[in-house]
């Protein structure tokens, strides 16, 4: 924060998970899980919260004075405590008259391991509820196999107008977290059974790779279908990605495609 005025200036800085609930924040969640949330352009404020209950997101100083001419720095601080992707506040930054100088939304994600793969649809609704994750089974995994698993879903529709099939067009990030606990200074990925992908239609660029420390790879993935492809008919396999680093992880991304006329 720089003071460009003649005058000191007081501030506060307030954080929306610390604040009480407004009646409109109430609804928004109600909205959220009752009204098709993945198309919806309603998203909560305040997300995921530790299980601990201390705040995932912190802010310091939270007040001061700021002298003219001077700066003042702001520092925020994301410590949560289990892996989640929906972690968010939001941050407002107001005068001692109530003025905002600024409002920024706090996104945060965590991970049990240093690689993980980021993108999708969600599998259960964007806030944590007291009900269990979807998991999509896979009959021939090993014990050992389901264990280091995790599952993701990829749904992709190609338009057809005026008898014009146009591919669908989905982006996935690989990101490899940059830890002091580990020696690691990069990640690899590789997608398997991509012979059989490409017979369903389907295009993965790159299917392997490598991710520096601190860095996120987009991995796109392409659906044509293929002639003969039957109006509504929906393909669904599992494209299992391999990720290494700290640990091996198989992520089974299930991918859903479908031909629509209403697709933009």
């Amino acid at each position: 924060l720089q003071n460009s005025s003649v005058v000191a200036v007081d501030y506060r800085v307030l954080l929306a998970s610390q604040s009480l609930p407004s009646p409109q924040h109430g609804a928004d969640r109600v909205d959220l899980l009752l009204d098709g949330y993945r198309g919806s352009q309603i998203h909560p404020a305040v997300g995921t919260q530790n299980y601990s209950g201390l705040s995932v997101f912190s802010v310091t100083p939270v007040e001061g004075s700021i002298d003219p001419g001077q700066k003042q720095n702001i520092t925020i601080t994301f410590q949560p405590d289990h892996p989640s992707v929906c972690y968010s506040d939001k941050l407002t930054i107001e005068l001692i008259n109530k003025s905002k100088v600024c409002v920024m939304d706090l996104k945060g994600v965590a991970s049990s391991h240093n690689m993980y793969l980021y993108g999708g649809d969600p599998l259960t609704v964007p806030i944590e509820s007291l009900l269990p994750s979807l998991i999509i089974p896979h009959p021939k995994l090993t014990e050992a196999e389901e264990n280091r698993s995790v599952h993701a879903l990829v749904t992709l529709q190609a338009s057809c107008k005026a008898g014009v099939i146009r591919p669908a067009v989905r982006e996935l990030q690989v990101g490899c977290i940059r830890s002091p606990h580990t020696s690691k200074k990069c990640g690899e990925f590789y997608w398997d059974d991509v012979a059989t992908l490409q017979q369903q239609g389907f295009q993965l660029e790159p299917v392997k790779g490598t991710v520096e420390a601190g860095h996120r790879r987009s991995v796109t993935i392409t659906w044509t279908p293929q002639s003969g492809h039957k109006p509504f008919e929906v393909i669904q396999v599992c494209a299992p990605l391999t990720v290494k680093s700290d640990e091996i992880i198989i992520y089974r991304v299930t991918l859903m495609a479908v031909v629509s006329s209403t697709a933009d």
